[in-house]
């Protein structure tokens, strides 16, 4: 905020010229915003499923949204993709007697939708509609939600569109490299799994009913509904809707331990292009824990940004990369990843690896400076603004962190620390996180255009990308 301030008045001083008598813009000095957002209201269903509820007459519009713990690693091995299959089947195969077809007209006519989706964390069904036609929205996206037909045609329209999905990754190299980099850094955890034909074509409508009568339950469901409607009215039709999902105890498999440390190595995959997709890094910490709050900053200030080490280095002045960063992926219950990237000429494949290590070498060594640990400040106040833009993405959030099972609050906390954080700490932090000798890499491209051998950097592995 400090910033466009500046900015604005950066901006009108040059266009009407600015007054002798006005102030040095960069020595001002403002008062510290503190925003506190709205708390949703809670209540409790008789069969145990939390509902939050946010009003507002804004609009003439009400959006809810139900998450489930039926996660894509609650997969089992041999059926990877199967809780995207099963989310992704609860609209297109129908629910509560009516067919997709109808589900269409109905909410086309009603000028509503409902969506479904499933990734690492949870499943989910949300829907939209207006205030005026909420009361016929609802009923079908609890249909959606606890009575899916997973019509056997549908099952298999889904199944090509799949299939077709599966086929198309190799075709790409950022997206082969991606996949093939997380199933070597995560090997051997259910995150790191990845759908192949194979695992595709084994689904059955019996194993979507088996998953969605295990996971779709209750206990495990928590709904968020925000917008223009009486709360107390709400929970009194939702308790109707739900109230003959009787639900059942959970039974959650047992997940293998995600591996800290997956040991150095170089992977390869030949592609005949003339770039090289890089990707380098290793499990980190759990997202927003103590640990990771300063290392968040350290990755901000290496490759966060367009203003990052890395882009300023390797593309900016060196000229070397199409595209460079670094990013620390989402994890709360295991390790998170963090991952340093290039998509760089073949040509300088091996230059740019050791670029990339070496300015992971020199934050750990050097430190940052006061004005990067600012702009990295700000950075990330100025994005987390977009978490607060609505008192339905509050509601939302706040149904994520029960789900999660994470603490209240454990947001507005880090950005409390953060505007206490100091440069030593984000050192710290970068040379407790950070592992260059220990680094999984995958590089896809063609060697016999690289610069130097991928081996010069360690033990090499190829692989055949299919």
């Amino acid at each position: 905020m400090r910033y466009l301030m500046l900015l604005l008045i950066l901006l009108v001083g040059a266009a009407l010229g600015q007054p002798a008598d006005w102030p040095d813009p960069f020595a001002m000095e403002f008062a510290t915003v503190e925003f506190t957002p709205s708390e949703p209201e809670r209540a409790v269903l008789a069969n145990g499923i939390v509902v939050y509820l946010a009003e507002s007459r804004a609009l003439p519009i009400v959006t809810g949204v139900a998450y489930v713990d039926a996660r894509s690693t609650f997969d089992p091995v041999e059926k990877v993709s199967l809780a995207a299959f099963t989310a992704n089947l609860l609209r297109e195969g129908g629910a509560g007697g009516r067919t997709s077809e109808e589900i269409d007209a109905q909410l086309e006519f009603l000028a509503a939708s409902v969506e479904t989706g499933a990734n690492d964390f949870f499943s989910q069904v949300s829907f939209i509609a207006l205030s005026d036609n909420v009361a016929e929205v609802l009923p079908i996206w609890r249909d959606v939600l606890i009575a899916p037909d997973f019509d056997e045609e549908r099952i298999e329209i889904e199944r090509q569109r799949q299939l077709e999905a599966v086929r198309r990754v190799v075709d790409n190299p950022v997206q082969v490299a991606v996949r093939e980099f997380y199933s070597r850094v995560a090997e051997g955890h259910p995150s790191g799994s990845y759908a192949t034909e194979e695992t595709t074509s084994s689904i059955t409508s019996s194993d979507l009913i088996a998953f969605h009568g295990r996971f779709y339950q209750p206990s495990a469901t928590v709904i968020a509904v925000s917008g223009d409607f009486d709360s107390e009215e709400m929970v009194a039709t939702l308790e109707e809707l739900f109230g003959a999902w009787p639900g059942e105890p959970v039974d959650y498999p047992d997940l293998p331990a995600y591996n800290p440390d997956p040991g150095p190595k170089i992977y390869y995959g030949f592609k005949e292009i003339g770039q090289s997709v890089i990707l380098l890094g290793h499990p980190s910490v759990t997202t927003y824990s103590e640990a990771y709050n300063d290392f968040n900053v350290a990755n901000e200030i290496l490759g966060g940004d367009f203003s990052s080490r890395l882009v300023s280095e390797i593309r900016v002045r060196r000229g070397l990369a199409y595209s460079t960063g670094s990013f620390i992926t989402e994890s709360f219950e295991y390790p998170s990843n963090f991952v340093a990237y290039a998509i760089s000429p073949a040509q300088a494949t091996g230059e740019v690896i050791e670029l990339l290590l070496a300015e992971i070498q020199r934050i750990q060594e050097q430190g940052v400076s006061e004005e990067e640990l600012e702009r990295s400040r700000q950075t990330i106040l100025n994005q987390s603004l977009f978490r607060f833009t609505s008192s339905s993405a509050v509601n939302e959030r706040t149904a994520r962190v029960q789900l999660l099972g994470l603490e209240p609050g454990y947001y507005e906390r880090y950005l409390e620390n953060l505007q206490t954080i100091t440069a030593e700490e984000v050192r710290e932090a970068a040379v407790r996180e950070l592992r260059p000798d220990e680094v999984v890499i995958m590089v896809v491209g063609d060697e016999s255009l690289f610069d130097r051998p991928l081996s010069d950097f360690g033990e090499v592995v190829t692989i055949e990308l299919e």
